[in-house]
């Protein structure tokens, strides 16, 4: 037994001494390593399209929508510049504005997003189109502050603001908005901390800034080419997932999409050090100019687009749509996640050739099948003992039941 031990403990010693493999983890991606137990934040990713679901057309009211988020069970969003100071409690589903929120003495110079945590709404004023802004900062409203009545007013002693300036700028000279690099109109808010993600005309990438309150300083963390411009940014609520909403204006019809970041090294902020895989939303006349992105689910979200016209001609109400992103990021995210033996239900065999089997634990409301491209093959509103598959071609393809994903391999 002593032999045994001693033998063991070498073993565990020495496997525990090996180094992390690098790579790209995750199976959807062109450049899957199954060796990998490391994420180098290297995984490429075929084009991937989707269509949002129209989910309602809004109030009037806020038709140029720049903001919105979930708080406190609620949803709110603003307009951005050349409105009042203040803010909306939204209605999902019919797109009514059941509430309005003053907020006492403040100034909308240009709010461009909104967030939350812990109960607090943040609202970045940071909007920045010509460069020469020194008064960029945060609203902070409390959700306690915020009454019940259909007209609310938040004293001025009730919010405060963060103000900040970027590290990097020190020219503030005004700037043709073709060549704005410290515009925002993106952020989001972790464990108390803000970061923003700038929108730069000239050269289609975005900063990450993350806010150091003891010094006021917008502080420089990573760089990202983003290839369009950024003007939404959310956090979902497990916090493993962030979405990066924007368009791209250099196409004759602009195109909109949503960059998603996950599986990025663990205790820090470095998102663009893990997986980013890039969501093409169709075209401004399709879901308008998409301003702004809010989780509802760990995997779903809305956005929501400002009224989109065209010599005086409106294109695209201002609405708020529906996505989902569950084919693409499972709830459990990481290097180490076991395919098929975690979760309510399990798939047998894997690999296959004809015949999937389904062992329920607890039974979805129904499944669906994808390929790696993102299409959906199938969908069953109600779950199955099995499915006969033997003629789809050989390859990879994802499984998604309520809120986990199965990778199945197809011979």
């Amino acid at each position: 037994m002593q032999q045994f031990l001693s033998a063991f403990l070498f073993l565990f010693s020495f496997v525990s001494l090996l180094p992390a493999q690098p790579g790209c983890p995750d199976p959807q991606a062109l450049n899957y390593n199954a060796s990998a137990t490391g994420n180098d934040g290297s995984c490429l990713y075929p084009t991937t399209s989707y269509s949002p679901t129209l989910k309602t057309e809004l109030d009037a009211d806020i038709k140029e929508i720049s903001g919105l988020t979930l708080a406190g069970a609620r949803w709110w969003g603003h307009n951005d510049s050349g409105y009042d100071e203040e803010f909306y409690r939204v209605n999902p589903d019919n797109g009514n504005l059941p509430q309005l929120i003053e907020l006492k003495n403040a100034k909308n110079r240009d709010w461009e997003d909104i967030a939350a945590w812990n109960d607090t709404l943040y609202i970045g004023d940071f909007g920045n189109n010509n460069n020469d802004r020194q008064n960029l900062g945060v609203y902070i409203v409390p959700l306690s502050e915020i009454g019940n009545s259909g007209n609310e007013t938040v004293q001025e002693f009730e919010w405060s603001f963060l103000p900040f300036s970027y590290t990097d700028q020190t020219n503030y000279s005004t700037q043709p908005e073709d060549s704005s690099v410290y515009d925002c109109e993106a952020m989001v808010v972790r464990n108390g901390q803000v970061h923003l993600f700038t929108k730069s005309r000239k050269n289609n990438n975005t900063v990450h800034y993350r806010l150091n309150t003891a010094n006021n300083a917008a502080e420089i963390v990573e760089s990202f080419n983003s290839n369009g411009l950024i003007t939404g940014a959310s956090l979902s609520p497990d916090g493993k997932l962030i979405a990066l909403v924007g368009y791209d204006l250099r196409p004759f019809i602009p195109t909109v999409f949503c960059w998603l970041l996950w599986d990025w090294p663990a205790g820090t902020d470095q998102f663009f050090a893990g997986n980013k895989r890039r969501i093409e939303l169709g075209t401004a006349l399709q879901v308008g100019q998409v301003e702004s992105i809010g989780f509802h689910s760990n995997r779903s979200a809305f956005i929501s687009n400002e009224r989109t016209s065209f010599n005086g001609v409106t294109i695209v109400d201002e609405s708020i749509w529906n996505v989902d992103f569950s084919a693409w990021v499972p709830l459990t995210v990481g290097t180490q996640q076991p395919e098929n033996e975690v979760g309510r239900w399990s798939i047998t065999p894997n690999p296959f050739t004809d015949r999937l089997e389904f062992q329920w634990e607890e039974k979805s409301a129904g499944i669906r099948l994808f390929n790696t491209q993102g299409v959906e093959i199938l969908r069953l509103d109600e779950a199955p003992e099995y499915l006969e598959l033997g003629y789809l071609p050989a390859g990879v393809y994802y499984v998604v039941a309520g809120n986990e994903v199965r990778r199945v391999v197809k011979r």
